[in-house]
Protein backbone atom coordinates (compact mmCIF):
# COMPACT_ATOMS: atom_id res chain seq x y z
CA UNK A 1 0.00 0.00 0.00
CA UNK A 2 2.81 2.90 1.26
CA UNK A 3 4.53 1.79 -2.45
CA UNK A 4 1.41 1.75 -4.25
CA UNK A 5 1.00 5.80 -2.51
CA UNK A 6 4.77 6.16 -3.41
CA UNK A 7 4.14 5.61 -6.84
CA UNK A 8 1.34 7.77 -7.16
CA UNK A 9 2.96 11.22 -5.13
CA UNK A 10 5.65 10.74 -7.68
CA UNK A 11 3.86 10.24 -10.63
CA UNK A 12 2.20 13.57 -9.72
CA UNK A 13 4.99 15.22 -8.68
CA UNK A 14 6.45 14.33 -12.53
CA UNK A 15 3.33 15.83 -13.54
CA UNK A 16 3.61 18.92 -11.98
CA UNK A 17 7.00 19.23 -12.67
CA UNK A 18 6.31 18.87 -16.90
CA UNK A 19 3.74 21.68 -16.42
CA UNK A 20 5.95 24.24 -14.94
CA UNK A 21 8.16 23.80 -17.65
CA UNK A 22 7.61 25.77 -21.04
CA UNK A 23 6.24 23.36 -23.12
CA UNK A 24 8.87 23.56 -26.20
CA UNK A 25 11.62 23.40 -24.01
CA UNK A 26 12.39 26.79 -24.35
CA UNK A 27 14.09 29.22 -21.95
CA UNK A 28 11.52 30.92 -19.98
CA UNK A 29 11.26 34.90 -20.93
CA UNK A 30 11.96 36.06 -17.43
CA UNK A 31 15.60 33.62 -17.22
CA UNK A 32 17.00 34.90 -20.80
CA UNK A 33 15.90 38.20 -19.98
CA UNK A 34 17.80 38.18 -16.38
CA UNK A 35 20.59 36.41 -18.15
CA UNK A 36 21.20 39.55 -20.82
CA UNK A 37 20.82 42.51 -18.44
CA UNK A 38 23.05 40.61 -16.38
CA UNK A 39 25.52 40.14 -19.28
CA UNK A 40 25.07 44.08 -20.43
CA UNK A 41 26.49 44.93 -16.77
CA UNK A 42 29.62 43.99 -17.21
CA UNK A 43 32.82 45.88 -19.66
CA UNK A 44 32.92 42.87 -21.87
CA UNK A 45 29.02 43.41 -22.04
CA UNK A 46 28.70 46.85 -22.52
CA UNK A 47 31.31 46.58 -25.55
CA UNK A 48 29.47 43.71 -27.18
CA UNK A 49 26.25 45.50 -27.06
CA UNK A 50 27.71 48.76 -28.31
CA UNK A 51 28.77 46.08 -31.43
CA UNK A 52 25.57 44.18 -31.84
CA UNK A 53 23.54 47.18 -32.21
CA UNK A 54 25.65 48.90 -34.69
CA UNK A 55 24.89 45.39 -37.04
CA UNK A 56 21.98 44.73 -35.81
CA UNK A 57 20.54 47.88 -37.53
CA UNK A 58 21.71 47.40 -41.00
CA UNK A 59 19.46 43.51 -41.28
CA UNK A 60 16.92 44.57 -38.54
CA UNK A 61 15.36 48.06 -40.04
CA UNK A 62 13.96 46.46 -43.39
CA UNK A 63 12.48 43.15 -41.56
CA UNK A 64 10.45 45.80 -38.80
CA UNK A 65 9.71 47.30 -42.16
CA UNK A 66 8.27 44.63 -43.88
CA UNK A 67 6.59 43.21 -40.32
CA UNK A 68 5.09 46.88 -39.84
CA UNK A 69 3.30 47.83 -43.11
CA UNK A 70 0.70 45.51 -42.58
CA UNK A 71 -0.29 45.64 -39.15
CA UNK A 72 -2.99 46.91 -37.20
CA UNK A 73 -2.09 50.07 -34.88
CA UNK A 74 -2.64 47.78 -31.54
CA UNK A 75 0.10 45.41 -32.61
CA UNK A 76 2.68 48.37 -33.24
CA UNK A 77 4.08 48.40 -29.52
CA UNK A 78 8.08 47.88 -28.13
CA UNK A 79 9.33 44.61 -27.67
CA UNK A 80 12.26 43.07 -26.42
CA UNK A 81 14.34 40.48 -28.64
CA UNK A 82 16.34 37.96 -26.18
CA UNK A 83 19.26 36.28 -28.20
CA UNK A 84 21.31 33.32 -26.97
CA UNK A 85 24.20 33.96 -29.40
CA UNK A 86 26.31 30.69 -29.86
CA UNK A 87 30.66 30.95 -30.05
CA UNK A 88 30.22 31.27 -33.84
CA UNK A 89 27.73 34.37 -33.80
CA UNK A 90 24.44 32.19 -34.56
CA UNK A 91 21.17 32.43 -32.58
CA UNK A 92 21.36 29.32 -30.60
CA UNK A 93 17.66 30.72 -29.09
CA UNK A 94 15.26 34.03 -29.87
CA UNK A 95 12.67 34.70 -27.88
CA UNK A 96 10.21 37.60 -28.04
CA UNK A 97 8.09 39.62 -25.35
CA UNK A 98 5.11 40.65 -25.75
CA UNK A 99 4.52 37.89 -28.26
CA UNK A 100 3.34 40.68 -30.74
CA UNK A 101 2.79 39.98 -34.46
CA UNK A 102 5.24 42.11 -35.09
CA UNK A 103 7.47 40.86 -33.21
CA UNK A 104 6.88 37.27 -34.13
CA UNK A 105 6.99 38.35 -37.88
CA UNK A 106 10.46 39.67 -37.00
CA UNK A 107 11.78 36.91 -34.90
CA UNK A 108 12.87 34.43 -38.04
CA UNK A 109 14.82 37.34 -38.78
CA UNK A 110 16.75 37.37 -35.49
CA UNK A 111 17.27 33.97 -35.93
CA UNK A 112 19.11 34.17 -39.12
CA UNK A 113 20.93 36.61 -38.24
CA UNK A 114 24.63 36.70 -38.19
CA UNK A 115 25.63 38.26 -34.63
CA UNK A 116 29.30 39.25 -33.64
CA UNK A 117 31.31 36.90 -31.55
CA UNK A 118 30.07 37.43 -27.85
CA UNK A 119 32.12 37.57 -24.96
CA UNK A 120 31.44 34.06 -23.69
CA UNK A 121 29.22 30.86 -25.42
CA UNK A 122 25.93 31.11 -25.29
CA UNK A 123 25.79 34.80 -24.08
CA UNK A 124 22.39 36.34 -23.96
CA UNK A 125 21.52 39.54 -25.25
CA UNK A 126 18.29 42.09 -25.28
CA UNK A 127 17.74 44.12 -28.42
CA UNK A 128 14.87 46.90 -26.99
CA UNK A 129 13.05 47.20 -30.14
CA UNK A 130 10.88 50.65 -30.24
CA UNK A 131 8.37 51.16 -32.94
CA UNK A 132 7.31 54.97 -34.03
Amino acid sequence: MADRRRVKTIGFMSVVVALALPASGATPVEVARSEAESNVKSPAGKQYEGVLVSRAEEWLRPALERCVKDAPETERIAFDALVRVSSEGKAGEVLVSPETAIAKCVAPDFRDARYPRPPQPDWWVKVVVRLK
